[in-house]
């Protein structure tokens, strides 16, 4: 009988305690004493019940601290993360590579930046338009630009180049004169920014020719209507014809080196007055291709952590669905909707 039973239990766990404090047994009310046996049958069970009720509770609470942690310990810091993540790969899916019109951090210290041009506010502005005419650049559309690419842009900079050492003075870039760097192999990193900045400074050669055909790239008109002003240290030059030429060797990094330079230069500017704009084209189409690939991959990661994390167990837990991504939370074997099985 259950009273009893409970009177059981509270004697053995007095005799459990003996030696710290004399026990006891507690007695039953005196009302309780004088109850019939079939009258104690008729009481309700309530240990019995309340014990497993508990227990229930226990089992639900368990499996709901267990996904509050998780989303507590992962999401906090996740969650924020791939907010800001999210926005600038779409924002550089979208042609803002912006790389130049940051603004100067209050911490910032010449002798540890690796940007040179930090303070040349001037030639580090975003130039949306050079307001240049003639033809957009052919094949520019697959490079995703987010401002229009003139053919004349990316002559002004091809003009510009002879070679890899055009683009900078490599053995004296922060990053090679830092303290901490090799003195045989010091790293030569040329950041982006500072392209954009050394091609606006920098003098400009010849107007580039087809090597094919031997005429002007663009055509006589063009170079007629145009070379003067593009002539001119610091001509405005389009930020986005800029970042074409950049991802040609830099494939969406952030910073370049003299050896991805001349390789790649060689594939399509050869010589100061040659331009093959065809394999430029599909020079700058492999480096955006790189960025949409690493974009792809990011969105996958994505999917992989939040369906682990978040999705999976919630529709296991509460909509008893079972979509993979490994098996935290609880699907009834019976009812459970297993998608992918």
């Amino acid at each position: 009988m259950k009273v009893f039973k409970f009177n059981s239990v509270l004697l053995a766990f007095a005799s459990s305690v003996r030696s710290f404090a004399p026990v006891r047994a507690p007695r039953l009310p005196t009302s309780w004493q004088s109850t019939s046996n079939t009258q104690l049958k008729l009481l309700p069970p309530i240990i019995s019940e309340s014990s497993s009720f508990n227990v229930a509770i226990s089992d639900d609470m368990v499996d709901i601290l267990k996904y509050v942690i998780i989303i507590a310990s992962f999401g906090g810091g996740l969650i924020p993360a791939a907010i800001a993540g999210n926005q600038a790969m779409f924002e550089t899916l979208a042609g803002k590579r912006r790389g130049g019109e940051e603004e100067i951090p209050e911490d910032y210290n010449p002798k540890t930046n690796f940007d040179p041009t930090m303070l040349d506010t001037k030639n580090r502005a975003y130039v949306e338009s050079s307001g240049a005419p003639g033809p957009e650049l052919p094949g520019s559309a697959l490079l995703f630009p987010n401002e229009r690419i003139p053919l004349v842009d990316i002559v002004a900079i091809m003009g510009r180049i002879q070679d890899f050492n055009s683009l900078a003075d490599w053995t004296n870039l922060p990053s090679a004169t830092w303290a901490k760097a090799s003195a045989t192999k010091p790293p030569m990193w040329l950041p982006r920014a500072t392209f954009k900045v050394n091609m606006r400074k920098a003098k400009f050669l010849s107007w580039p020719v087809d090597p094919k055909t031997g005429e002007p790239i663009g055509g006589e008109d063009l170079k007629r209507a145009e070379e003067k002003r593009i002539r001119k240290t610091g001509a405005l030059i389009g930020d986005a014809a800029l970042d074409a030429v950049w991802d040609t060797w830099a494939w969406g990094a952030s910073v370049t080196t003299p050896d991805k330079v001349d390789a790649t230069l060689k594939a399509y500017h050869s010589t100061v007055d040659t331009f093959e704009v065809g394999d430029f084209v599909s020079a700058a189409i492999r480096g955006r291709s790189i960025t949409g690939l690493s974009a792809l991959t990011f969105v996958a990661i994505q999917v992989i952590a939040y369906g682990t994390l978040f999705v999976g167990p919630a529709l296991r837990q509460y909509a008893n669905i079972d979509i993979g991504f490994g098996e935290i939370g609880f699907c009834d074997p019976e009812t459970c909707l297993r998608v992918f099985s």
